[in-house]
């Protein structure tokens, strides 16, 4: 009987301290970063104006805009997706540091910006070798695919940024 008020009292102990520690175990586990909530928004401006440069050029193929425009669309897009490929190298090497959310984040975009950034090239590579074949139809297609791409970027990135603002 001793035995057993005894096991029942030690349970009763750890019972109490587990509740002690779990909440700050939980909020270590769960603290995000704000270095990294600050580099996500700002990736997210970079995203913004890549989505924008993609609609302006794919808007180009539907025109009588001189391949030149194209190529200074082109240049601008590419500047704003390497800023933000920048900004997920540095949010990549921050990753161990942020919430599970936060890594999550990361882990999503990643893929998406490797997709979107060998389109992007092969994108170029096609303007660099049939700059006068802007208004084709394959030119059209790789136009609208990097639209597409980008809005996908834009949009997860914002999913994940829009609730840390309306805090």
């Amino acid at each position: 009987m001793r035995n057993m008020l005894l096991v029942a009292t030690l349970k009763k102990i750890a019972m109490f301290g587990l509740l002690l520690v779990l909440p700050s175990f939980a909020r270590a586990q769960s603290a995000d970063s704000r270095a990294i909530t600050d580099l996500m928004k700002h990736a997210r401006e970079h995203a913004a104006l890549a989505e924008d440069d993609a609609a302006k050029l794919e808007s180009y193929t539907r025109s009588n805009i001189s391949w030149r425009s194209h190529a200074t669309r082109l240049v601008h897009m590419k500047e704003h997706a390497n800023d933000l490929i920048e900004d997920f190298d540095q949010l990549s090497s921050m990753r161990p540091n942020g919430s599970p959310w936060q890594q999550e984040a990361i882990d999503r975009v990643n893929p998406l910006l490797h997709e979107m950034a060998d389109h992007l090239q092969a994108t170029i590579d096609h303007f660099n070798e049939n700059q006068s074949k802007v208004h084709m139809p394959p030119f059209r297609g790789y136009a609208r695919a990097n639209l597409e791409l980008m809005t996908r970027t834009n949009q997860l990135i914002t999913d994940f940024v829009e609730p840390m603002t309306a805090e």
